[in-house]
Parts: structure tokens; C-alpha cells; sequence
């Protein structure tokens, strides 16, 4: 049977939803079977070239973006706060979409494996590509996808 891997530089995209929970708890328990060093990402969307695909329809940009900083800096919260005391994490913050932002991560980092969930909160993704896609076939390191079962 062959040796199994051993990763050093854990990297774990977190979103708030519930798959990126999964996600997050596969990578705390993978990052202290081989006493690795834990990154936690969160992409924060750019509301601003969204938003102004839709201007004239009374959407404030501004808002629009404090709203998501806000939300990014809760998520990022309740994540760090599920790390054990013991582990070492660290966390990171990028801004724009959510697929290549965890490759350039994973680049940038040198993290030797990537953790993120099967379904994230973006609703307009879809329309895109999935994001667990894109980076299962452009990280070049080990790549980690929880699904939860449908309800």
C-alpha cells in the first residue's frame, strides 16, 4: 500500500454556508493529523462592477460593498473561533471572484492542498461555473471538495 501524503500549508475557502462548514472541519482535522499550518481564505465579491452593470436601478454600490466586507469579516470570525487554541491558522482576505482568487492563494501561499465546499453562497455562480471547479482543475495541488447530501 502506498505512503499517504502529508501536507504542510493547508489552504480552506470559507463562504458561511454550510458546505464551507464541512469544508472547514475536513481541514482543521486534516491540518492536525499531519500537524500542518492551517490558512483560512475568504473571497470578498468586487459589489462595485456588479453593481454597475445595474446602474439607474437605484442599487447604492457603496452599501453594496460594506455589506459584503461586513459579512466576510463575520465569516471570517466564526471560522478562526472553530480552530483549536493549538492549531497554528492564519487568515487571509482577497477581493474579487471567488475561483481564481483561490488559485492565486494557493500560488501565492504555497499551500500544497486546498479545502473548500461543494456549494458556496453565491447565487450567481452558476451562471459562471462552479468555483470547487475551477479550482480542482487550476490549483495544481491536492484538492479537497465537501459535499454535503441534499436535504
Amino acid at each position: 500500500m502506498p505512503e499517504r501524503p502529508t501536507f504542510h500549508r493547508i489552504l480552506v475557502a470559507v463562504d458561511g454556508s454550510r458546505h464551507a462548514d464541512l469544508a472547514l472541519a475536513m481541514a482543521i482535522a486534516l491540518a492536525d493529523r499531519d500537524r500542518s499550518r492551517l490558512t483560512i481564505l475568504t473571497v470578498i465579491p468586487n459589489v462595485n462592477e456588479t453593481a454597475a452593470m445595474a446602474y439607474g436601478a437605484g442599487v447604492d454600490p457603496v452599501a453594496l460593498q460594506v455589506d459584503a466586507d461586513r459579512g466576510a469579516e463575520k465569516t471570517m470570525r466564526a471560522a478562526l473561533e472553530s480552530v483549536p487554541d493549538d492549531q497554528p491558522v492564519e487568515s487571509v482576505q482577497r477581493r474579487g471572484h471567488a475561483g481564481p482568487e483561490i488559485v492565486a492563494q494557493v500560488k501565492d501561499g504555497r499551500h500544497d492542498a486546498v479545502v473548500l465546499g461543494a456549494r458556496g453562497l453565491g447565487r450567481i455562480g452558476s451562471l459562471f461555473g462552479s468555483v470547487s471547479r475551477h479550482v480542482l482543475h487550476h490549483a495544481g495541488v491536492a484538492v479537497f471538495i465537501g459535499h454535503l447530501p441534499e436535504d
